[in-house]
């Protein structure tokens, strides 16, 4: 009877994870294990792209791979989980055709994170989100529609409306986004005849007293280096103040203010997913399951990524909730796994991380590498290495670094308003 290990997720803690036990299986190392992965999606989104994608320097289809690509030889199961039975081994999921459960020997709970748009009253129902699955794309294409829209109307203070976002969130991807949100809305007026002469407005919200503040006092070098582009970019800060309801209309501030606008985009942050039936594993204050320096959470349960709290090698509290810590988690539970099915003990959590990092523009990056500070081209280019190296498909990550060269893409709408292959370099 085949071993099961039974992976939940889809992102970046369950697909290394899959991938690396399924690898050792196809090399005729315990042939006798079955990998089966569930995901609400068919497919793997990466997310380091954001910024990219907004510019159209990536191609929205690049971040996303099918998980069937990335996957050869794992059973994958597309449906929801709706409980997970701890003591019986068995995990119930919700498929299009119906209910199955699924028995396991060993379970990789990877189920990440999800934007946390319930902390603000109507985020969810009239916000944007940049990680929800088909996000991107989603906002992508409504920049193009209110573009078009407001070449369609007369009305200035409506038009204005149209033309202005709001974001939500002083962290790197708040600034990242409200930058990328005013380079595509420059590039869409620009090749919009009707709209010559307009201007766009980007508006970011933080309630720091300065952009970034999680990374000052340590890397304040960084810190303003990101914050003199987001405002040369034309982005509007607007800091010490929260957004605290959105509307179709636009964004309620805490000081009294409105942001009248048709976009409202979230950078709040991200809340674990947790799982029915997982309530009684320890968590801490954040809501991650606390694991072990090993990433486990209970007998024969592992668990990574932004649903995990795992200890720092360092042992200096938990470590960060970001995609590349996330990939080295699935990368340690697969080798793990490996090693228990072996009768050999697991081995401690390792990765000391590399670091952070964001980019404002071609060659306008800004980044903190093994605690070393880098702004401009070098950390740009560093940047741009490190995302490709690590996107988990090769042949997607090879397309994408050549199409760079092809210049940015603004999609059009159906209307055709708003050009397709505009290549304004000179704004970035």
């Amino acid at each position: 009877m085949a071993i099961e290990v039974l992976v939940l997720g889809g992102g970046y803690t369950g697909v290394w994870a899959a991938r690396r036990i399924a690898r050792a299986q196809r090399r005729g190392v315990h042939d006798d294990v079955r990998v089966t992965l569930v995901s609400a999606s068919d497919v793997h989104g990466f997310h380091g792209w954001t910024a990219e994608v907004i510019t159209g320097h990536v191609r929205e289809h690049r971040a996303r791979v099918a998980l069937a690509e990335l996957l050869p030889g794992v059973r994958l199961v597309r449906g929801v989980v709706t409980h997970v039975d701890l003591e019986n081994r068995e995990v119930q999921v919700v498929e299009e055709r119906g209910i199955r459960v699924f028995r396991y020997d060993e379970l990789v709970i990877g189920v990440g994170s999800r934007d946390a748009r319930e902390r603000v009253p109507g985020l969810r129902e009239h916000g944007w989100s940049l990680k929800d699955d088909g996000g991107l794309e989603a906002l992508n294409a409504h920049l193009a529609e209110v573009v078009s829209d407001a070449a369609s109307i007369s009305d200035s203070v409506e038009r204005a409306r149209l033309l202005t976002v709001a974001v939500a969130g002083g962290g790197f991807a708040g600034a990242e986004a409200s930058t990328a949100i005013a380079q595509r809305l420059r590039a869409a007026l620009d090749a919009t005849p009707a709209l010559a002469g307009e201007r766009a407005r980007v508006v970011l919200v933080h309630s720091g007293s300065s952009l970034l503040s999680e990374l000052r006092p340590r890397f304040a070098r960084v810190a303003d280096y990101s914050a003199r582009h987001v405002v040369a970019s034309g982005v509007e800060m607007r800091g010490g103040v929260r957004v605290v309801s959105v509307t179709p209309a636009g964004a309620q501030l805490r000081d009294g203010s409105f942001i009248a606008s048709a976009t409202v985009v979230s950078a709040i942050g991200q809340a674990p997913v947790a799982l029915a039936g997982t309530e009684g594993l320890p968590r801490d204050a954040a809501g991650r399951a606390i694991t072990d320096r090993y990433l486990r959470v209970a007998p024969h349960v592992w668990a990574g990524g932004d649903s995990a709290a795992v200890p720092h090698p360092s042992g200096r509290g938990a470590c960060p909730t970001n995609a590349l810590w996330a990939i080295f988690h699935g990368k340690r539970i697969g080798a793990n796994v490996l090693r228990k099915l072996r009768g050999r003990r697991p081995a401690p959590f390792r990765f000391p991380g590399l670091g952070q990092g964001a980019s404002f523009g071609v060659g306008r990056g800004a980044a903190e590498l093994y605690g070393v500070q880098l702004t401009g081209w070098v950390a740009w280019i560093a940047r741009w290495g490190f995302f490709h190296w690590f996107m988990p498909s090769r042949r997607v990550a090879l397309a994408t670094a050549r199409e760079w060269f092809a210049g940015p893409v603004i999609a059009a709408v159906p209307s055709g308003e708003v050009a397709r292959g505009y290549s304004g370099a000179r704004q970035y």
